[in-house]
């Protein structure tokens, strides 16, 4: 796409005057590349207050799929809007291999509910990795929350022994009633999954 394309769209996205014209500037976008364009959309995503130009803006983040939309999805995680939160989940669940450098950050970030919203993105992907970064956050993370999830994911899409053991090791730091009942359901899942 040409640069002065580019720049008209840009445009129309932000000061489009209705929200059909700035939905297919975004979606034209979404056939450009670049880190330009994806941090303009990522800008836009977090102003806009058009809920339809938001999912838009999400699609054609998706579609573009990068590591810039990556590391973009991976800032959504830490806003205090939930809607922009769960956007970053969703994108980075979606856009595969892309996402994988930026998801092995972000499941040790400091703040444990950013570290939970990762798990969710690694549960939610089709990556060939994701047993290994939920096995990885089951050993290492010591928020009972984060680890919980970890296990809730790794018994829907685990399948070996090590998954069994990392999730049977696991029980044994921690103790709540909540841990042992989502510890129970993940081996019962890995036991009818062979």
């Amino acid at each position: 796409m040409q640069e002065s394309r580019i720049n008209e769209l840009l445009n129309l996205m932000k000061k489009g005057r209705s929200e059909n014209e700035r939905i297919m500037a975004v979606l034209d976008l979404g056939e450009a590349t670049g880190e330009r364009v994806v941090k303009a959309l990522a800008e836009q995503f977090e102003l806009e207050t058009s809920r339809v130009v938001q999912e838009a803006i999400v699609s054609s983040l998706i579609k573009i799929g990068d590591k810039y939309v990556a590391e973009s999805a991976a800032e959504f995680l830490k806003s205090d809007d939930a809607y922009i939160r769960n956007a970053g989940v969703e994108i980075l669940s979606v856009i595969g291999d892309s996402a994988l450098e930026v998801l092995e950050k972000m499941i040790k970030y400091p703040d444990k509910d950013v570290r939970q919203l990762a798990v969710n993105a690694v549960g939610e992907s089709n990556l060939k990795k994701s047993p290994m970064l939920l096995r990885k956050v089951i050993e290492e993370d010591e928020e009972e929350n984060v680890v919980a999830a970890a296990i809730e994911y790794l018994g829907e899409i685990g399948s070996s022994e090590e998954d069994r053991k990392v999730i049977m090791q696991a029980a044994s730091r921690f103790s709540s009633p909540f841990f042992d009942y989502t510890v129970k359901i993940a081996l019962k899942k890995l036991a009818e999954s062979k």
